[in-house]
């Protein structure tokens, strides 16, 4: 296991697809609610989430495509 997977292994754990795209859509509300009425909290949770979620939906993908985590055949 090569030192990148066992960071993205221990930041993510084994995400689901799911789990990622869901993470996504909470950032995308967040981004909706910072342009209705802005603030820099809004801003900062928005960002937030949509790395987090970005990051885990690609662990997920990674792993989906590679066949590891929960997706393990």
């Amino acid at each position: 296991m090569s030192s990148d997977s066992r960071l993205l292994r221990a930041a993510f754990g084994r995400p689901l697809v799911w789990v990622g795209a869901v993470w996504i859509a909470v950032g995308v509300l967040w981004s909706f609610m910072a342009v209705i009425e802005p603030s820099g909290f809004r801003v900062f949770m928005a960002v937030l989430w949509l790395v987090l979620g970005g990051s885990m939906l690609a662990v997920a993908l990674r792993d989906k495509k590679r066949g590891l985590g929960r997706y393990q055949r």
